[in-house]
């Protein structure tokens, strides 16, 4: 059995690790249907705690999609 790591969003804050404040998480837990942060999100009662192994992966993701991503009509 593997054993992950979970936070709640105040910890995220409280780290210093993630440059979030807590209106930015929630916001992120809020629309995390929309974000893709759904899979790092675990429900525990009503409770909502982040895996962290899948949060860092997600944020990766996203400052890879950002940073690469050019569409049909971007302007250069």
């Amino acid at each position: 059995m593997t054993d992950y790591q979970y936070w709640s969003p105040q910890q995220i804050v409280k780290s210093g690790k993630y440059p979030f404040s807590m209106g930015q998480i929630r916001h992120l837990l809020l629309y995390r249907h929309r974000n893709g942060l759904q899979d790092a999100v675990r429900k525990v009662g009503k409770r909502l705690v982040l895996r962290m192994d899948l949060f860092d992966q997600w944020i990766e993701c996203q400052t890879s999609k950002s940073s690469s991503f050019r569409g049909k009509n971007a302007i250069s």
